[in-house]
């Protein structure tokens, strides 16, 4: 699940003249994962009007000019129009407050709907609580039923083509496959069955 910051920590044992950071950090290299992240101001999370948060990705340049123009902002493009890839305009807390800002001006669904619209990347930040909402979690995950399992419980998002993998059930109760296990296993027929649980060789009555 950290495939990422594993890599990179792996990648930096190398020397910093074969591994860098990015051109528009100066080469310099950043911690790894969200770490690295925390000075980001294109690539940020920001709370939206309706009190939900959204991942803004437009660290690349025209992907920022995309959204500059859409909000009617076209003075912070010719500000800081930054690198044409990978430039996250580190650390520059003016700009990050005017995209606080702009942000706070529609809901999280309005943001995500105007990004597909306008061209621009974002997406929504979801918790645990509110995950199961996501169109795209929904997609992928599938819930089994209190009545299936004893409790609400998530299959694999793990998809086959031309396979369906089997559906989960209840752990069996004790004895509940006796007959099938002696008839398939062992070729009792019923009536030898019947005999050796008259006699106790079963724990009893069926019902034990």
């Amino acid at each position: 699940m950290d495939w990422y910051r594993s890599e990179t920590w792996k990648a930096y044992e190398r020397p910093e003249s074969e591994v860098t950071g990015n051109r528009s950090d100066g080469y310099e290299r950043r911690e790894p994962g969200t770490a690295g992240m925390i000075e980001g101001v294109r690539y940020q999370v920001y709370e939206a009007r309706d009190g939900r948060y959204v991942l803004f990705m437009a660290s690349e340049q025209a992907f920022w000019k995309n959204f500059c123009d859409a909000v009617g902002r076209p003075e912070l493009f010719e500000r800081w129009p930054g690198s044409t890839y990978a430039d996250h305009a580190r650390g520059n807390l003016e700009l990050r407050t005017e995209l606080r800002d702009v942000f706070r001006t529609r809901t999280s669904v309005e943001w995500i709907d105007f990004g597909v619209e306008k061209n621009f990347p974002v997406a929504p930040v979801n918790s645990p609580r509110t995950i199961a909402d996501d169109p795209q979690f929904q997609d992928r995950f599938h819930w089994y039923p209190v009545e299936q399992l004893g409790a609400e419980q998530l299959g694999s998002p793990i998809k086959f083509l031309g396979e369906q993998l089997p559906a989960p059930a209840h752990a069996p109760t004790v004895g509940q496959h006796t007959e099938e296990v002696l008839a398939d296993l062992l070729g009792w027929d019923a009536e030898r069955v019947a005999a050796s649980r008259a006699r106790g060789g079963l724990g009893g009555s069926a019902e034990d």
